[in-house]
C-alpha cells in the first residue's frame, strides 16, 4: 500500500504509461511525412515526364516515359515505382498523359494490427503535345 501512495512511485508509473504512447505518436507523425513527401516525389516525376514528353519532337511517349522514371528512381523514400502513359500524344495539340505509383513503407503496420504495411501513392499529369 505504501507504493500506491508514494510520490516517486506514481511519476514512474504516469512515465511507463506515457512514454509508449509518445514514441507512437512520434512515430506516426515521421510515417505521415513520409507519405506526404512520397506522394510530392511522384506528382513531381508525373509532372516531370509529361513536360518532357510534351516538348519532344518525335516519340513524346518515350521521352515521357524515360523522364519519369528517372525521376522517380531517384528518390529513396518510393518503393516499387511504375510509370504508365495513359495517352502517347503524337501530333501537335493531342494530349499526354503519364501516371506514376509505387509504395511508401508504414513503420506503425508491424506494431499496431491492423494497419497497412505500405501506403500507396499515385499521381498523374498531362500536359499538350507541342509542335513547330
Amino acid at each position: 500500500m505504501r507504493f500506491l501512495f508514494s510520490k516517486r512511485a506514481i511519476e514512474t508509473l504516469e512515465a511507463a504509461i506515457t512514454f509508449p504512447i509518445a514514441i507512437l505518436v512520434m512515430l506516426a507523425t515521421v510515417n505521415l511525412g513520409m507519405v506526404v513527401y512520397g506522394q510530392q516525389a511522384v506528382q513531381a516525376a508525373a509532372r516531370h515526364g509529361a513536360r518532357m514528353g510534351s516538348v519532344a519532337q518525335q516519340c513524346g511517349a518515350c521521352y515521357a516515359a524515360s523522364a519519369a522514371s528517372s525521376a522517380i528512381d531517384s528518390d529513396p523514400i518510393v518503393k516499387e515505382p511504375s510509370v504508365a502513359i495513359l495517352s502517347p500524344g503524337g501530333v501537335a495539340g493531342s494530349i499526354l498523359s503519364v501516371r506514376v505509383s509505387g509504395t511508401i513503407p508504414s513503420f506503425l503496420g508491424t506494431l499496431v494490427p491492423g494497419l497497412p504495411g505500405n501506403f500507396p501513392v499515385s499521381a498523374e499529369a498531362t500536359f499538350r503535345q507541342e509542335g513547330w
